[in-house]
């Protein structure tokens, strides 16, 4: 059996994002094998931060054609063939009321059904068919929309854009006015659907509208790839070769018959995003019993030869050798913030 030497644990929402509390949420935290991992770490400034600007570098590029990448996918796994033109992720979203203005809000609140999904898209495909647009429903939480051409605007990804006011996150470019315009008048449509007046009389938040991110032109020659032994829970990254069994703890990968592995841990992403602290805080805890602390043993035992830890939000790349637990000028110390704070 091959025995893992070399580990790298992708640690998306990894930065608490208020400021006014970021020290305070890490106090009385019992995390000492994180701590000495992170304190006598090697490290280096990623070029680009967030998640999705790392992972499409692992792929080589500067950022994800999501909509072209799942409908080849689609493709690959449907009888029906989908038509050439601009495809882009499409996610159903939930608009809360503020006081003067609307928040995004989606997955997991949403918590969208696959039959609801493909009742709302049939509406949505009844609307815009002629007009060249075909919305598909390939799960409740991520479809697909595909426009006759590019529609020559900068769309935010849904990470970037969650439990922030919509007017700062609306696509931008020279059409921008023409395209919310649409958007708007499919807000009226989902308003009215049946489906939102169910989930409403049942209590649940109402699909106020689609989320577009990650366009391009289907089909496409590039060649897009992530590297091999990367575990990912992710329907994009699985498109592109992931493994989506993600171990559970250490030792789980460890039984992965395998010398080197990247494994995408996304739980801390949601709870940061939407500011729940006590959950963010559960999830290190549950992660110093299941990665840290072992994977700390197993580098002083020298079965372990590198940890790397991945921080795309703090746009930290943290390397760990077993001579650099020695280094005991190094202190402990948690991943509070980025190594330079912005403004």
């Amino acid at each position: 059996m091959t025995t893992l030497t070399q580990l790298e644990l992708i640690l998306p929402g990894a930065l608490w994002p208020q400021l006014n509390t970021r020290a305070a949420i890490w106090q009385n935290q019992a995390l000492p094998a994180l701590a000495k991992l992170y304190g006598a770490s090697r490290k280096s400034i990623l070029s680009l931060r967030g998640r999705a600007a790392y992972l499409a570098s692992l792929a080589g590029l500067a950022q994800l054609p999501a909509g072209p990448i799942l409908a080849a996918h689609y493709q690959a796994q449907s009888a029906t063939p989908l038509t050439a033109g601009y495809w882009l992720l499409a996610e159903p979203v939930h608009l809360r009321l503020e006081r003067d203005h609307l928040t995004v809000l989606g997955e997991p609140y949403l918590a969208c059904q696959q039959a609801e999904a493909e009742a709302l898209v049939a509406s949505l495909n009844g609307l815009y068919g002629a007009d060249g647009w075909q919305f598909i429903a390939i799960s409740p939480r991520q479809w697909l929309l595909r426009l006759p051409a590019d529609p020559q605007l900068e769309f935010i990804p849904l990470d970037q854009a969650l439990n922030r006011d919509l007017n700062d996150v609306l696509p931008a470019g020279p059409k921008a006015l023409q395209f919310h315009a649409l958007l708007n008048e499919m807000q009226m449509l989902l308003y009215q659907h049946p489906v939102n007046d169910a989930r409403d009389a049942a209590g649940q938040p109402l699909v106020h509208s689609v989320w577009l991110s990650g366009g391009g032109v289907y089909p496409t020659d590039q060649d897009v790839a992530m590297p091999a032994a990367l575990y990912a829970d992710d329907v994009l990254l699985s498109a592109l070769g992931a493994q989506p069994s993600v171990p559970g703890n250490f030792a789980a990968a460890q039984g992965l018959n395998i010398s080197h592995a990247r494994v995408l841990l996304d739980d801390l992403r949601y709870p940061a995003i939407y500011g729940e602290g006590y959950q963010w805080q559960q999830i290190w805890l549950r992660w110093e019993a299941d990665w840290f602390a072992p994977a700390l043993a197993a580098l002083q035992a020298g079965s372990l030869s590198e940890l790397c830890l991945t921080l795309p939000d703090t746009g930290e790349q943290c390397r760990i050798r077993r001579s650099d637990l020695w280094r005991f000028w190094r202190r402990p110390t948690l991943p509070i913030g980025p190594l330079t704070e912005e403004g």
